[in-house]
C-alpha cells in the first residue's frame, strides 16, 4: 500500500493556519505564494493552480483554443487522462510510439505525424525517466506548434541545467495521491508567456484575471481553483523537495548499479543531460515472461513493486477507442514488461533498497 512520507512540517503548517483562522480562505494569500515559489523552482515565470492535475489540461486545452478536429500528438505509453482529455474536446489524439531506452516520447517520430492539423505535442516525464525535451522543443517551435510539458511525475526534475517544467510553451503538475507534491488533490500550471497565463487564470478563477477584472479574451470561466488548505500542504512540502529530490536520484543511482548486474533485469537509459529525473516512480524492466511471478514473490516479501501503465491500444479504460489503432511495439514493451517502486521506497536506507536488489536476484537465481 502507498503511503507518502510523513512530514512534520505539513501537520505544523496547518495546525498554524487553524489557529490564524486562515485555512478556510478562498483564493488565500498561500494560494498565490504557491504559485509565485513554483514557478520559481522550475525556472518558469507564472503559475496557476488548480484542483487537480487533469483538470490543468482541460484548462490549457481551453486557453489554446482546441476544437473539434485538431490533432494532438502525445505518446502511446501513458496514464489514459491525457487522450481523454483531448476527446473531451473532439480533438484527436496522434500516437507516437516510446523511445525503447526509457519509453518516453520518441522524438525521431514526430515529424512523420504532423500536419496541418496539429495543434500541439505533449511530452510525457514517467516512470522515472525523463523525456527528450529540449529537442522536442526544437521540433514544435520550427513547425509552430504548442508544447506541453506533462510534469505530473517529475516535480523538481533537471534537465540539461533546467528545471523539467521549463521547457514547455505550458507544463502540467500535479499534486495528487501518490505525487511527490500531494495535497490529496491538486495541481499546477506552469506557462511561459504572460498572455497564456492570464487565460489559464480566468479559466482557473471563474473568468477573472490577476487583478480581479473580467478578462478580455471572451473566455467564460470556471471554479478551478485549489484550496487556501491544499496551498499550506504543498507550500510545507516544498521546503524539503531539493532535499528529497537529491536523496531520492542517489537510490535510483544505487538501484541502476545493482540491478544492472542482475541477469533478466534491464535498467531504463536516460538521455544524456538527465540531472534528476522524474522521481514518483523508479522503475525498470525484466522479462515478460516472469513478470507476474516475479511481483507476487517481491510483494511477499513486503517490497513495494507494482507495474507499469497500459499503452493506449490495450487501456481498458479508453472503452476500445483505439484498439484498432496502428501498433506501437515499444509501448505494448513497456506495459508488458516495467516494474516500479513509488518514491517513498527510494527515501529509504540503502539496507532497505538491497532488499529489493536481492530479492530480485534471490527469483532470478531460484
Amino acid at each position: 500500500m502507498f503511503i507518502p512520507k510523513q512530514n512534520p512540517k505539513v501537520l505544523k503548517a496547518l495546525n498554524e493556519a487553524y489557529e490564524n483562522l486562515d485555512w478556510w480562505k478562498y483564493k488565500g494569500d498561500k494560494a498565490y505564494e504557491l504559485e509565485k515559489k513554483f514557478a520559481a523552482f522550475h525556472d518558469s515565470r507564472f503559475g496557476v493552480s488548480v484542483c487537480n492535475g487533469t483538470v490543468a489540461l482541460d484548462i490549457i486545452f481551453k486557453a489554446i483554443g482546441l476544437k473539434p478536429g485538431d490533432e494532438i500528438i502525445l505518446p502511446a505509453y501513458d496514464f489514459f487522462s491525457l487522450p481523454k482529455c483531448v476527446m473531451n474536446f473532439g480533438a484527436v489524439p496522434v500516437f507516437v510510439d516510446v523511445n525503447p531506452n526509457n519509453f518516453t516520447l520518441d522524438s525521431s517520430k514526430i515529424s512523420e505525424k504532423i500536419t496541418a492539423k496539429t495543434k500541439a505535442i505533449i511530452a510525457v516525464h514517467i516512470d522515472g525517466s525523463v523525456a527528450e525535451v529540449d529537442t522536442i522543443a526544437k521540433i514544435a517551435g520550427e513547425n509552430k506548434i504548442i508544447f506541453i510539458e506533462d510534469c505530473a511525475q517529475a516535480h523538481g526534475g533537471i534537465y540539461k541545467n533546467k528545471r523539467l517544467g521549463s521547457y514547455g510553451d505550458f507544463s502540467v503538475f500535479s499534486f495528487g495521491g501518490v505525487k511527490l507534491v500531494t495535497t490529496g488533490q491538486g495541481g499546477m500550471i506552469l506557462c511561459k508567456k504572460e498572455e497564456d497565463y492570464h487565460k489559464c487564470y480566468a479559466i482557473t478563477n471563474r473568468g477573472l484575471l490577476p487583478n480581479k477584472k473580467v478578462n478580455p479574451f471572451g473566455l467564460v470561466g470556471e471554479n478551478y481553483q485549489l484550496s487556501e488548505i491544499q496551498s499550506i500542504m504543498a507550500l510545507a512540502q516544498m521546503e524539503d523537495l531539493e532535499e528529497f529530490g537529491e536523496q531520492r536520484e542517489k537510490a535510483m543511482v544505487f538501484l541502476d548499479t545493482h540491478l544492472d548486474k542482475i541477469e533478466s533485469v534491464e535498467i531504463f537509459k536516460p538521455f544524456s543531460g538527465t540531472q534528476r529525473r522524474a522521481q514518483m516512480r523508479y522503475s525498470f524492466k525484466v522479462k515478460e515472461l516472469i513478470r507476474e511471478d516475479l511481483l507476487q514473490f517481491l510483494l511477499k516479501k513486503n517490497l513495494p513493486v507494482l507495474k507499469g501503465y497500459n499503452s493506449v491500444n490495450k487501456e481498458e479504460r479508453l472503452q476500445g477507442n483505439f484498439t484498432k489503432n496502428e501498433n506501437h511495439p515499444y509501448s505494448l514493451q513497456a506495459q508488458n514488461s516495467i516494474l516500479s517502486v513509488f518514491h517513498p521506497f527510494l527515501l529509504e536506507d540503502e539496507g532497505r533498497l538491497m532488499d529489493l536488489v536481492d530479492g530480485i536476484g534471490d527469483f532470478i537465481n531460484s
